[in-house]
C-alpha cells in the first residue's frame, strides 16, 4: 500500500506557452490491482519578471494563481507485469495579473478536463518500470475570447508522455520522463477571434528519489520544456519555449490509506514568458 505514487500535473496556467503533464518523484510505481484512488490539489504560484529572447523586459510581471484539482483513478492489471490507470483531472481556480501584468485582468472557473490511461510495466525484479500515458485535454474550460487570461484554452491538446524507472537499491531510484505535445488549432483567440496556431512541443524531466522508510519519500527534480512557437492568423510570434525548473518533493503516507504530498519549486531560467519565482503544490490521496 506505501508503494502508491500519483501523477502530479502542471496546472499553471497563461505562465508560458508550452504545458506539459508535469510529475512527481515515484508518480509511475505501479499500484495493485483494484485500486482506487481520490486526490485533491491544490497550487499557489507567482511569477515576478518576463522575458523575450533570452532578454529580461520587465522586473515586476506578477502572474498570481490559486488553482485546486479534482481527480479519480481506478487500477486494472492486465497480465503478471503491467497496469492500466484509467482517470480523469479537473482543475479549476483563479489567475490574476499585478505590476506590468496588471492590465491582463483575471480569470477564474474550471480549465479544460483532462483524460488518460497510462500503462506501466514492471520491466525486472529490481523493480524497474516503463511508463506511458496519452492525455487529451478536451475544450470544456472556462474560455472568452475577449479576456487576456483564460483557464481554458477552447483547443484540442494530446501530450504523449513515456517514462523509465530505475531502482538502484530499495531507497534510491531515479525517474526520467519525456514528453511530446500536440495541439489542435483555436479559431477564436482574442477579441478579432484570430486563429492561433502552436508548433509541437517537448519536455523533460529527471529526479532523484530517496526513500528512508516505506512510508516516505524524498525527491529532487530538474525540468525543462522547449519548442512551442505559436503562430496568428499566420504571424509567427517567435515565443518558443525554453524553461528549466527545479522541485524539492516531499510524499508522506500518515495512514495506510491517507498520503500527503508538499513540493516547492522555481524556475531556473526561461527563453521567452513569465519566470515563475515561487511555486507551492500540495496534494492529498485517499485509497479506497
Amino acid at each position: 500500500m506505501h508503494a502508491l505514487r500519483f501523477f502530479l500535473p502542471l496546472i499553471l496556467i497563461g505562465s508560458a506557452p508550452v504545458l506539459a503533464v508535469e510529475v512527481a518523484p515515484g508518480d509511475y510505481s505501479q499500484f495493485p490491482d483494484g485500486t482506487t484512488v481520490g486526490l485533491l490539489y491544490y497550487q499557489h504560484a507567482s511569477t515576478g519578471s518576463a522575458h523575450s529572447r533570452g532578454e529580461k523586459v520587465s522586473s515586476d510581471y506578477n502572474l498570481t494563481s490559486d488553482i485546486g484539482m479534482l481527480r479519480l483513478l481506478h487500477t486494472v492489471q492486465i497480465s503478471e507485469t503491467a497496469t492500466l490507470d484509467p482517470q480523469f483531472l479537473l482543475p479549476f481556480g483563479r489567475i490574476s495579473g499585478g505590476g506590468d501584468a496588471a492590465s491582463l485582468g483575471s480569470a477564474s472557473g474550471t480549465s479544460d478536463l483532462i483524460l488518460t490511461v497510462p500503462l506501466k510495466i514492471k520491466l525486472n525484479a529490481g523493480g524497474d518500470i516503463f511508463g506511458f500515458a496519452p492525455y487529451l485535454y478536451v475544450p470544456s474550460g472556462s474560455y472568452d475570447h475577449n479576456d487576456s487570461l483564460n483557464l481554458g484554452e477552447n483547443r484540442w491538446k494530446v501530450d504523449l508522455q513515456a517514462a523509465w524507472v530505475k531502482y538502484f537499491t530499495e531507497k534510491w531510484a531515479l525517474d526520467m520522463v519525456g514528453d511530446a505535445i500536440w495541439y489542435g488549432d483555436n479559431n477564436d483567440y482574442g477579441p478579432g477571434t484570430s486563429r492561433l496556431q502552436q508548433d509541437n512541443a517537448w519536455a523533460a524531466q529527471i529526479m532523484g528519489r530517496y526513500m528512508p522508510d516505506p512510508t516516505l519519500a524524498l525527491g529532487l527534480g530538474f525540468g525543462q520544456t522547449w519548442g512551442g512557437e505559436t503562430t496568428i492568423d499566420g504571424d509567427k510570434q517567435n515565443n518558443q519555449s525554453q524553461t528549466t525548473n527545479v522541485r524539492i518533493t516531499a510524499t508522506k503516507f500518515a495512514t495506510p490509506r491517507d498520503q500527503f504530498q508538499i513540493q516547492l519549486g522555481r524556475d531556473l531560467r526561461v527563453e521567452n514568458g513569465a519566470e515563475e519565482n515561487f511555486r507551492l503544490n500540495f496534494r492529498y490521496a485517499r485509497v479506497f
